[in-house]
């Protein structure tokens, strides 16, 4: 029998499809605020055994060594090859249709968690569509404070998981995410969106919030305050579809 799970993260609809197969934990309970019953825009087929070796033609972008995948194109159609960050060997395979809309996930193993089938194939699927739906994905911390968002943006180690602790214990404050937030434009407003990616708060939520304040932090010896952010500030904190010039050019006129 055929068993489905829909998720939703940041407004895009996730619907996962398996049988024959045994999917595991799927109320681990960093997605389950995130499933949902809605319409999907993503659809996904899971297939346990045997990886498939499908032909291409070239690979468009290389993230095994800072990450554990590569993609590439296989005539219209992409492909992600995800790998063991302890073995280095492959144990995703996934094929793509063109528009990123739907595909056939291929895993080695039957008995496999909803954190570890989804990471990091989501995030590439999600940074991929908001790139084409006027949105980013962005290192930060996003809380909703009485429902205005705030985002505080910033690198590794800058305090964000540390802001969330204090945040943790501030009434009428919820804590959206400590590490991947997503920024989109609806109706010419702003909205601040949780994901279910954490940093070292464990912190995740699937509500929104209008965006109404952006900070750049960053750790320094004396408390400042500077009145604007630039481009350049923003950029290196960006999750971005390189193999993807459009996606790249609709990113950056977003910023």
């Amino acid at each position: 029998m055929e068993k489905e799970l829909k998720l939703k993260i940041a407004g895009i609809g996730i619907s996962i499809k398996w049988e024959g197969s045994r999917i595991i934990d799927w109320s681990h309970p960093h997605y389950q605020d995130f499933i949902s019953n809605g319409r999907t825009s993503v659809n996904l087929r899971i297939h346990c055994g045997n990886l498939p070796e499908f032909p291409f033609d070239k690979m468009l972008f290389d993230g095994k060594e800072e990450g554990n995948w590569r993609l590439y194109q296989s005539n219209s159609r992409y492909i992600i090859e995800i790998y063991d960050t302890m073995t280095h060997k492959r144990n995703k395979v996934c094929l793509l249709e063109p528009d990123f809309s739907s595909g056939d996930v291929y895993i080695k193993n039957s008995f496999l968690s909803l954190p570890s089938l989804m990471q990091p194939l989501s995030e590439i699927l999600l940074v991929n569509l908001l790139s084409k739906e006027k949105g980013i994905m962005v290192h930060g911390l996003g809380i909703s404070e009485k429902g205005k968002g705030i985002a505080f943006l910033g690198g590794t180690g800058t305090g964000k998981s540390t802001l969330a602790q204090f945040y943790k214990r501030e009434k009428g404050v919820n804590i959206l995410s400590d590490e991947h937030i997503v920024i989109r434009k609806e109706k010419n407003e702003f909205y601040l969106y949780g994901t279910p990616w954490p940093g070292d708060a464990m912190a995740v939520s699937s509500r929104k919030a209008r965006l109404k304040k952006i900070f750049f932090i960053e750790h320094s010896p004396k408390n400042k305050i500077f009145s604007q952010g630039t481009i350049a500030d923003l950029f290196p904190l960006l999750f971005l579809p390189f193999w993807d010039k459009i996606g790249m050019e609709a990113t950056l006129k977003f910023c």
